[in-house]
């Protein structure tokens, strides 16, 4: 056998054996055939559309309430809202009545929890415009405030997209407090709407 070959069988053998070693131990990763394709997505979205304990959450806001409601420190004005859980019990709707500064206004509000965004998504409308107004967030570690940023157009001064923060705080069972902040207001008192909400039936 020629020397200088020779030399090179043993290096040869040692590659042979870890070559088949490695494709032993990790073997090339299967093709996913389309059943399996669906199958993993049907999964999925029925993880995706399962209601969790965010959504039981929403529940503490269902039921009547007495509502008092004040624009931009004026006197509390009374009204009403009516809060009940929908479509498999994901989302919570709610409508309410009652006045800013002298002026009557219905109102609805639907909010749920997004499992693929991981966030709370709420949206106003009323019957004092035709906007439809949009946010998102959370809810802090006590499980007693949801905190949700998002924008909105004030026709007034001629502003688009004014960055506004909803925040919804439970005192208790019966008791919660919605406070709306204008975060462009700079340098001073960024509450622009307060409403105390008193429960009047479960």
């Amino acid at each position: 056998m020629n020397t200088n070959f020779s030399r090179f069988v043993p290096i040869i053998c040692t590659l042979s054996i870890l070559t088949l070693f490695a494709v032993a131990v990790d073997p090339l990763p299967q093709v996913e055939g389309p059943g399996d394709a669906m199958a993993r997505m049907f999964k999925l979205g029925e993880k995706l559309a399962t209601p969790n304990e965010n959504h039981a959450f929403l529940k503490k806001f269902a039921g009547s309430w007495t509502t008092h409601s004040s624009f931009m420190k004026l006197p509390f004005e009374k009204g009403s809202a009516t809060h009940e859980m929908i479509l498999g019990e994901r989302f919570l709707d709610g409508s309410y009545e009652g006045s800013f500064a002298g002026v009557q206004f219905s109102g609805r509000m639907l909010i749920g929890y997004d499992n693929y965004k991981h966030k709370f998504v709420v949206t106003f409308i009323d019957s004092l415009g035709t906007s439809m107004r949009h946010a998102e967030g959370l809810l802090d570690r006590t499980g007693m405030v949801l905190s949700l940023w998002g924008t909105m157009d004030e026709w007034m001064t001629d502003e688009h997209d004014k960055p506004v923060l909803y925040r919804f705080s439970f005192v208790d069972e019966d008791h919660f407090v919605l406070e709306v902040h204008d975060l462009g207001i700079a340098g001073g008192d960024s509450l622009v709407i307060e409403v105390k909400y008193d429960r009047t039936m479960q």
